[in-house]
């Protein structure tokens, strides 16, 4: 091959810097469209995408897992004509199982939002329903590219999505209100209905700007995909004609067809599993609010009166609004940690199959020690800034939307706490299923989306605590995942990892970085602007949080050297002792 691929580290680094010009690029995307939306709208929005991710992660999820394991156990081996028929296998089932998955989201669509108490997601969940086939399309060649340890063409599509998302969700959104505007200011009916005053057409408006915003996640699928295939068929696959010249003969289709799917179908079930707890929540909150409000309403009055518009109190959307609120304000500052930490599990996959398959046990070792490391120093100083700084962050985002921001911000705070959890059980179901467990992830999340199911129900139907009650589930149910996945390795590899000894360290950190960033924000308070207040609060907790690293020296040589032009960095840290 022209390439050798990436180690666990660099291949890493590859995904990071992507993810974050993809953070950053759907920040500007989530912003301005909380910003444009409101709390309603983003119910709508989060409603439809929630159920997209599950349909999605059925489609998907298995197979690239299962492409990236298989490709990469055959790199190692040097039966590169495997590879390319595994390559063949997975385009084909990936295409009919996208066509599948979209129908199915269409099909179900009525029914999926009726059970979600929320009938205006209707046009978002149709809007979104084709992105299921394009994003099968672009995983397929995700995952084979992944295997082959190039991280590059998943880095590089996943820029090109967003930035597609960005252009066609904020320009259909904004075409969509606007045009709710203009008929209004003319004395007409936007969408069929006879408005007043301006909160009655923001919520006419809202189904329909929900929709369109969705609609440019599909067409930002289609970009992706068509990125991929045209790349795919310019630069190919680094495999040579020497590569296949020398390559045993490859196995049947059939053969290499049911391995394949003997791996997908465990990991697509415990992605499913995963998704349906986002679907859980979907489906718990807005009924148990609206439970809530049925059984206990002046507690409930008491609770949101003056944080709830009226408006939208007296029409009997609080729950949506609510729910909105909470998924299209406070998740969208959670969700950026495990999308960032997952980037870990992506690449550490193929370098702990092929460690493991070679018996490599020091190489196991290391490669998963290193996972837990990395992902705890991005995961800790994240969840412990979160849960000191949520409310100056959401309002340093979404200054206009003080009622979004003023029920978010509480359920933030405390969700942050889970994080750390949450963070690390990506990487580890990427682990086991590099060791071949690939059917204890989807149990473990059995057990996990149990636990959130049944503490979502008793709590979130409680006035006092509301929607805090959903921080609680995820907290509860990552928390023994994360339990499980860890003894799970232990068992498996017979190695005796101490993971007190590899997280404390960075969870101290994390606590300073947090805590020092709320202490220059309650001090300053009153003296400085409150935008810039914030910013340099997270500055301050971000020069702690190195210095600490560096001074409690959490960072081993092993991470340095992985790193591109580590052997440098390592000599000037260990030239002042900042190395474990």
């Amino acid at each position: 091959m022209k390439t050798k691929g990436q180690n666990f580290l660099r291949g890493a680094s590859v995904l990071a810097g992507s993810m974050i010009a993809v953070k950053l690029i759907g920040a500007i995307f989530k912003i301005p469209l909380g910003n444009i939306l409101d709390g309603s709208a983003m119910g709508y929005f989060n409603t439809a995408y929630n159920v997209f991710t599950m349909v999605y992660a059925f489609s998907t999820a298995g197979l690239p897992t299962a492409i990236a394991r298989m490709v990469a156990e055959q790199s190692a081996r040097g039966r590169y004509r495997d590879i390319r028929r595994i390559h063949d296998l997975s385009v084909k089932l990936f295409f009919f199982m996208g066509l599948i998955g979209t129908i199915l989201m269409a099909a179900f669509s009525k029914l999926y939002v009726d059970l979600a108490g929320n009938s205006g997601a209707l046009f978002s969940v149709l809007a979104i329903a084709p992105a299921i086939f394009f994003g099968c399309m672009m995983s397929a060649y995700r995952g084979y590219y992944e295997g082959l340890r190039n991280m590059v063409p998943t880095a590089v599509s996943q820029i090109v999505e967003v930035v597609a998302k960005l252009i066609f969700g904020l320009s259909l959104s904004v075409v969509v209100v606007q045009y709710g505007q203009s008929r209004f200011k003319s004395g007409l009916t936007v969408f069929g209905k006879a408005c007043t005053v301006q909160e009655e057409v923001t919520a006419a408006v809202a189904p329909y700007a929900a929709a369109a915003a969705i609609l440019g996640v599909t067409l930002s699928t289609l970009v992706g995909t068509l990125f991929l295939l045209i790349r795919h068929r310019r630069r190919g696959d680094g495999i040579t004609s020497s590569d296949l010249k020398y390559s045993p003969r490859p196995m049947r289709g059939r053969v290499l067809a049911i391995r394949l799917i003997k791996i997908a179908i465990p990991v697509s079930l415990g992605s499913i599993v995963m998704n349906v707890a986002q679907a859980v929540d979907t489906v718990t909150i807005i009924n148990c609010l609206k439970f809530a409000f049925e059984k206990f309403p002046e507690a409930m009055q008491k609770v949101f009166s003056g944080v709830v518009p009226a408006q939208v109190m007296a029409a009997g959307e609080a729950a949506n609004f609510i729910y909105g609120s909470y998924s299209g304000y406070a998740l969208s500052v959670f969700n950026l940690v495990p999308s960032f930490t997952s980037i870990f599990g992506k690449s550490a996959l193929p370098n702990v199959t092929a460690c493991w398959s070679s018996g490599d046990k020091q190489g196991t070792r290391v490669n998963i020690e290193s996972v837990i490391r990395m992902t705890s120093m991005i995961a800790a100083p994240a969840s412990f800034g979160i849960f000191f700084m949520a409310g100056p962050i959401l309002t340093l985002l979404y200054p206009s939307k003080m009622s979004e921001v003023a029920i978010a911000s509480g359920v933030l705070s405390w969700q942050g706490l889970s994080l750390i959890f949450l963070g690390l059980t990506s990487p580890m179901f990427a682990v086991l299923q590099g060791l071949g467990k690939v059917t204890l992830p989807p149990k473990y999340m059995l057990v996990g989306m149990g636990i959130k199911l049944v503490l979502n129900l008793i709590t979130i139907s409680i006035p006092a605590f509301n929607i805090n009650g959903a921080a609680l589930g995820t907290g509860a149910c990552y928390l023994v995942i994360l339990i499980l996945s860890m003894r799970g390795i232990n068992r498996i590899t017979g190695i005796r990892f101490s993971y007190v000894r590899l997280l404390y360290k960075p969870l101290l950190c994390g606590f300073l970085c947090g805590f020092s960033a709320w202490s220059v924000h309650f001090l300053l308070t009153g003296i400085l602007p409150g935008s810039l207040l914030t910013l340099l609060s997270i500055a301050f907790g971000a020069v702690v949080y190195l210095a600490s690293l560096l001074l409690s020296r959490a960072l081993s040589r092993d991470d340095i050297l992985m790193l591109p032009k580590g052997e440098k960095f390592a000599k000037l840290l260990a030239k002042y002792h900042c190395l474990g």
